[in-house]
């Protein structure tokens, strides 16, 4: 207000008002002890459903599958699969939707359908597409969270090496898709192509596990990839050849258990089945790395729901391995709920980026200090020596991968540092400058405090410390993560003049709910403070060496 920002004060109140009543809303979740969920499901979806009350019980929380609605809804809490197909639903406020459809499609996406959503306590949804696209319908962050469909680590089944009894099966509804129709007519003429329309459970797995592999094609033009059915084949040991799609990049974690052919494309198909099926018995060792690594990341992602609802600690959430893809020092930390600043950033992604989908808490604050908390504990247990993190509104500057090869070159040979801070939005007022250093056109500054968390690079010690934070800890003005590190002893921060990198002022803070353009000032500020301490530092440097010479 003192500022006259009238549109950031008004997007502030908006943003402590909703989160004021996902408090209050969540309260009621917050001692799941004894705690008995529901699960309602379709048996076209029955597979999610017990991976998910797999993943609550180890959390110690009941859990009942229900093919049909209970006559009366006494559960504490439900998650329901495929809600638009029951007649009845469980109350708004113990209600969680776990929403299945392609947006692609408008068919399941009617007035009603979008109500319930809208008014259920949550809503998962199991790809950014369609979180893009309920963003569209006021469905958003925090409303919204994001649950790429995985396997229970415990429904993983071994590869069957038994000979087979037909090269590909293919299930689920071909009658009313003429596109699936017709490439399955083709695929049929150079193959043996099993056919099941109306198989389910352990009647659909003992015929899946008969295939040398599963064929996916799928039902729309241009749809979304069909993670439920491509899920629960590698849950059974069996390789999946699928029709590309355009979401296919968010799962890195199918790998090489999952091979695909142009979308619409006969020749392709064709083409690929025969390459597929020459390979089939050597691709256990691949499907079973994609099974496991689907699992690590639904254990992750569906723990990371949990704390956003305050079913589980923060502390019980680092006490749990992280999911990052592949293993690259260079990581990126998003949220994929904000789905606008995501696609933003995924324009300007560095080569061998890993991006981690970053904790949600209540407390946004929180949240953030336990992501970069995680991921410290990730890279210790890996024995990393070093890693940088950077948030997904970091601006890359001109000449970029020339200029922080520059920095790794000097902190390679730098006697002692423990962060390389990328950019600073404030500068602690008992900062002291220890040492300036210039190369190749790029000044280094070390100093003894930082504050910020846009693009740095940690070193051992430093991400000890990082480790080491307290999640409990709820004062905010001592304990967010950036705060914590400022008041850290003996620390040497590293910051190149000019900044390496900067802010983007087009999306919106997800800590504090208002627009980062006010940070371009502060970003400024800092950045002429710390050259002005420099040039004090070169005084005082320069009257030393005077006074040594007389």
């Amino acid at each position: 207000m003192r500022r006259g920002d009238m549109r950031g004060f008004m997007g502030r109140a908006r943003h402590y008002r909703r989160e004021a009543k996902v408090l209050r809303i969540q309260s009621n979740l917050a001692n799941p002890t004894g705690f008995v969920w529901g699960i309602m499901t379709t048996p076209h979806t029955l597979f999610i459903a017990r991976c998910i009350g797999e993943r609550l019980a180890e959390h110690g929380i009941e859990s009942e599958i229900f093919l049909t609605p209970p006559e009366k809804f006494n559960h504490d809490c439900y998650i329901v699969l495929c809600a638009q197909m029951f007649d009845r639903l469980p109350p708004n406020d113990k209600r969680v939707v776990f929403q299945l459809e392609q947006s692609v499609s408008s068919r399941w996406f009617t007035p009603e359908y979008l109500k319930t959503l809208a008014s259920s306590l949550a809503v998962l949804d199991y790809s950014l597409v369609n979180i893009e696209f309920l963003a569209g319908k006021d469905i958003a962050y925090p409303h919204v969270h994001y649950l790429p469909i995985g396997i229970a680590p415990s429904l993983i089944q071994a590869p069957d090496t038994a000979a087979k009894d037909y090269d590909f099966i293919f299930y689920g509804d071909y009658y009313s898709s003429p596109r699936r129709e017709r490439m399955l007519e083709e695929l049929q003429k150079h193959f043996t192509v099993k056919l099941c329309n109306n198989a389910f459970d352990d009647e659909m797995h003992a015929l899946i596990r008969k295939a040398r592999a599963v064929i996916n094609i799928h039902y729309y033009e241009n749809a979304l990839l069909e993670m439920p059915r491509i899920q629960e084949c590698l849950a059974l040991g069996v390789p999946v050849l699928s029709e590309s799609s355009r979401d296919q990049a968010e799962y890195p974690e199918l790998g090489g258990g999952v091979q695909f052919f142009e979308q619409d494309n006969i020749e392709d198909m064709l083409r690929a089945a025969s390459a597929m099926l020459k390979q089939a018995d050597s691709l256990h060792e691949q499907v079973s790395q994609a099974a496991n690594a689907s699992a690590r990341r639904f254990s992750f992602m569906f723990d990371r729901f949990l704390l956003a609802l305050r079913i589980i600690s923060p502390s019980a959430m680092l006490g749990e391995p992280v999911y990052v893809a592949g293993s690259q020092d260079l990581i990126a930390l998003s949220l994929p709920e904000t789905i606008a600043r995501r696609r933003t950033f995924e324009g300007d992604v560095p080569v061998d980026c890993a991006v981690f989908d970053g904790i949600r808490n209540v407390r946004g604050w929180v949240g953030c200090g336990s992501s970069f908390s995680a991921l410290a504990r990730l890279a210790l247990a890996d024995g990393r020596q070093e890693l940088t993190v950077f948030e997904d509104d970091v601006l890359f500057k001109q000449n970029f991968d020339e200029n922080i090869q520059v920095v790794r070159d000097y902190l390679a040979q730098a006697s002692r540092w423990d962060i390389f801070s990328g950019m600073m939005a404030s500068v602690h007022p008992d900062a002291r400058v220890l040492n300036v250093e210039h190369r190749q056109g790029m000044t280094f500054v070390t100093l003894d405090h930082m504050t910020s968390m846009v693009f740095n690079i940690y070193n051992r010690h430093a991400l000890e410390m990082l480790a080491g934070w307290n999640p409990l800890d709820l004062n905010v003005d001592t304990n967010a993560i950036d705060r914590y590190l400022e008041k850290q002893n003996d620390l040497h921060v590293v910051v190149a003049l000019p900044f390496l990198v900067g802010h983007r002022e087009d999306v919106r803070s997800t800590l504090w709910g208002f627009e980062n353009d006010r940070y371009a000032k502060m970003i400024a500020g800092a950045e002429a403070r710390i050259q002005g301490l420099v040039d004090e530092w070169q005084l005082a440097q320069d009257a030393q060496s005077i006074a040594k010479v007389h």
